[in-house]
């Protein structure tokens, strides 16, 4: 098995490496210091893939944290107030119960996960099949669950539990991960299907999943699970049920040989890329055009009789796109006018604290960060604009000059630009309206520089997104996300807005910062767009 366990190791960091130094070659600049003749150098090779199987572990690491505080720290840094937060370890257990041990255990496999080493391994090089997953499970769970061990400490102790209720918490996500594996690979066994590759039970698990986990937050989290879940009692019957589906797993199940091989249909193969792109798999469902799109933009050509070339076509695009594009839009409308109502009625409950608020509005700066990072729609346009348009066209030479590159981009920019800017401005509109009530002049520095701000937000996100998208063009034709560049940047772009959750006041210093930040992110990315675009964005 160890022998096995570090031929999988060393085929994923080639692959990683492989795929670092083809991006890598193509990166304006300094792309040019790397070589051709890298890929012959197997000395060099060798020694990136240890560099590369380090850096993921890394990453790996520090993802545990990012995970807590996305799915469990923000949504009770929203829901719990000074007063209840006697309640924030039960409502972690609650949510990692149903989120880990229900959608993560019984929502998928590893074991019948489809991958391209996994078909290589099994179909190609006829490895022994259970030797094969003995390593294959040891290589993704050994370090998953060694990594959440610390972190699980340090938030045990942070919400006011102890390490051995931590502990226990651990063993519970541990057990269950293996009880769901052993349970899937029994139904296998007994009717040849693999379950969770069935759409209505993946959605079921879903959404009893996300029910379990964050309902009770409505009721302050109260009548929890947490004191059932990690009660001594309970903890050794799930460790026992755990250790008796670890060894069916990896020792009393006899089928891998006769039957396993049924379970890796290639076919498979692209939904699992695609899932393990970000989301990439819904994130192209959502764009996908229906009859009902394609009437629309026939009735709306009258419209456009006196445009010609990329302007006429892409205003048919956007017409052809309003149901994707336009109603997120009037979601975002809708979501405004909510917030809205809720500062009406917060000055309606506390007018002086209401008051007080709108002569300050610079020092909710930090959190509308976080905030518009989502209501930009420039994130689904590009998906669009590739997957009904450019996945096609640019496989004709004259759509790749750069000139109808750079003319599409500057149509696009200012169409989805108007978008946001709608967004925004609605959002500006209700903090006027706000001010208006509780009787604040219109006139200050802080407001000016708080809808100055919003709007440039607005416009930095859109370009972000368009921008990236033009100079990395990361999506291949079978619809995954192939560029690590693009992907990095994004998280960290994600990583700097949710930071700027932790700035408790904005004022006036945080607001010179995050629109001289805007403006120079801006200029940046529109120059690199022009130098790069003609040159990179490409079918994959």
């Amino acid at each position: 098995m160890i022998k096995t366990l570090k031929q999988i190791t060393d085929i994923k960091a080639v692959l990683w490496v492989n795929a670092f130094c083809y991006y890598f070659r193509r990166l304006w600049l300094i792309g040019t210091c790397m070589p051709e003749s890298i890929y012959a150098r197997y000395g060099l090779k060798k020694a990136l893939a240890v560099v590369a199987s380090i850096v993921r572990q890394l990453f790996d690491f520090c993802g545990k944290p990012l995970y807590l505080l996305a799915f469990v720290g923000l949504p009770l840094l929203v829901t719990l107030q000074p007063q209840t937060m006697s309640r924030a370890f039960p409502a972690m257990v609650q949510i990692l119960f149903f989120l880990n041990c229900g959608i993560g255990s019984f929502g998928e496999s590893q074991i019948f996960t489809v991958t391209r080493d996994k078909v290589a391994c099994i179909k190609y090089l006829h490895m022994d099949a259970r030797t094969y997953l003995k390593a294959f499970l040891a290589y993704k769970y050994v370090p998953f669950f060694l990594y959440y061990l610390p972190w699980l400490f340090v938030s045990a102790r942070l919400l006011g539990a102890t390490l051995l209720q931590g502990f226990f918490l651990w063993l519970m996500l541990l057990s269950f991960r293996m009880i769901g594996e052993a349970s899937q690979l029994l139904i296998f066994d007994r009717t040849g299907k693999v379950i969770s590759r069935s759409m209505a039970y993946s959605w079921a698990v879903i959404g009893v999943g996300l029910a379990g986990a964050y309902l009770p937050a409505a009721f302050g989290w109260s009548g929890t699970l947490a004191a059932v879940l990690l009660h001594p009692v309970s903890v050794v019957v799930y460790v026992a049920l755990g250790i008796v589906s670890l060894w069916y797993i990896t020792v009393g199940y006899r089928g891998y040989e006769e039957k396993f091989h049924r379970s890796i249909d290639q076919n498979f193969l692209l939904s699992t890329l695609l899932k393990s792109s970000t989301g990439a798999s819904a994130g192209f469902k959502a764009v996908e055009i229906k009859e009902t799109d394609a009437k629309g933009s026939e009735s709306a050509k009258e419209k456009f009789r006196k445009l010609t070339g990329y302007r006429y076509m892409n205003a048919l695009f956007f017409a052809r796109h309003r149901r994707q594009l336009v109603k997120p839009v009037y979601y975002r409308l809708l979501a405004t006018a909510g917030l809205f109502s809720g500062a009406v009625a917060f000055w309606i409950v506390n007018r002086e604290a209401a008051v007080r608020l709108s002569t300050h509005l610079t020092s909710l700066l930090p959190f509308f960060v976080y905030i518009m990072y989502f209501m930009t729609v420039a994130d689904k346009a590009a998906r669009a604009m590739f997957f009904n348009c450019d996945k096609d066209m640019l496989h004709y030479a004259y759509y790749r000059q750069p000139q109808t590159v750079l003319r599409n981009f500057q149509i696009r920019l200012f169409r989805v630009s108007l978008y946001d800017l709608v967004i925004a401005g609605a959002i500006c509109l209700a903090a006027l309206g706000f001010c208006l009530l509780c009787g604040t002049s219109l006139f200050t520095m802080d407001l000016m520089l708080f809808c100055v701000t919003i709007l440039l937000l607005s416009i930095l996100f859109t370009a972000h997104h368009l921008c990236l998208y033009y100079i990395f063009q990361p999506y291949s034709e079978s619809l995954q996300i192939k560029n690590p560049f693009y992907s990095f940047i994004n998280v960290l772009m994600y990583v700097l807005c949710f930071l700027c959750l932790q700035i408790e006041t904005g004022g006036f210093v945080f607001t010179m910062s995050a629109l001289g930040f805007t403006m120079l992110y801006i200029v940046v990315a529109l120059v690199l767009v022009y130098h790069r675009a003609p040159k990179s964005f490409r079918v994959k």
